[in-house]
């Protein structure tokens, strides 16, 4: 079988490996033109883009960065997820002559939904009423005050997304689940988690685990099990390359070879163009 521009180099450094633009050259080949469009689709506000990324923390993960910087390791802290997330704070708030019509946002699939921008005040759906209509916070508050006003606690549940929530927001989420007199507090984290929280608990006594990434650098064996590291967690792959150059061996055991964890562009990293991140599959 001829081999890929993936896998021909057997992990040797090649002179095309300079080039991130290169078609095919690496698993996540395009960072650079990646970040150009993210910069181009922030255009209209890229002054309060560079606050959030500078001085505001990462909405994608929980490495607890400090802008661009984290407690883990020297250097950049950026990845594509962090950057793509981005749009979902600089965006302008959605016109308020396109809630006029649910018929043509009812045809729109979610990418575009979002697309059309955030809402800015709180809208409420009447019975037999073809439109949104905007309400102020404190008849928002009512509304809802008034649906929970008879439920009993035991018989609320509440379930909050994750992804972009920093830890104040759950703390909050979760107290307020409480004052009302309800424990059914659930998140989608627990499912993406369920088979991990699972196992943690049986072997280790406690859900969570028990070291930090920094632990992987200076380790003296790094064992992966059936995770996508560098498209599910691609800032993971990093502090890999950095365990790997102090002598850290990484094994994974997967049924399925991937090219990320054989070679991986570090676009932060001027070290070293790539990564071979894995010392065995």
């Amino acid at each position: 079988m001829a081999s890929s521009p993936m896998d021909s180099s057997r992990g040797r450094f090649r002179l095309r490996d300079l080039l991130p633009f290169g078609v095919r050259r690496h698993p996540r080949p395009r960072p650079f033109l990646e970040m150009a469009q993210v910069a181009w689709e922030n255009r209209d506000n890229l002054g309060y883009a560079w606050r959030i990324l500078n001085h505001g923390v990462c909405d994608g993960c929980s490495l607890g960065p400090r802008g661009l910087r984290d407690d883990v390791i020297d250097g950049v802290h950026l990845c594509m997820t962090r950057l793509r997330l981005l749009r979902l704070n600089t965006m302008g708030p959605i016109p308020e002559a396109r809630l006029h019509d649910l018929k043509p946002l009812r045809a729109l699939g979610n990418p575009e939904l979002h697309r059309l921008g955030r809402l800015p005040f709180p809208l409420v759906h009447r019975a037999g009423s073809d439109r949104l209509h905007r309400v102020s916070w404190d008849e928002a508050l009512a509304i809802v005050a008034e649906e929970l006003r008879e439920v009993q606690g035991e018989r609320m549940g509440f379930f909050a997304t994750s992804r972009g929530l920093v830890n104040e927001t759950y703390y909050a989420f979760q107290k307020v689940a409480r004052l009302l007199g309800s424990n059914h507090v659930d998140l989608c984290a627990r499912l993406c988690h369920a088979a991990s929280v699972a196992g943690l608990k049986d072997t280790l006594g406690i859900p969570a685990p028990t070291c930090s990434l920094k632990d992987l650098i200076g380790a003296d064996l790094v064992i992966i099990l059936g995770s996508h590291l560098s498209n599910n967690q691609p800032v993971t792959t990093k502090y890999l390359c950095y365990a790997k150059r102090q002598g850290t061996r990484i094994l994974v055991v997967n049924p399925m070879r991937e090219p990320g964890l054989e070679r991986y562009w570090v676009p932060s990293d001027l070290r070293r163009p790539s990564c071979t991140a894995c010392s065995s599959i």
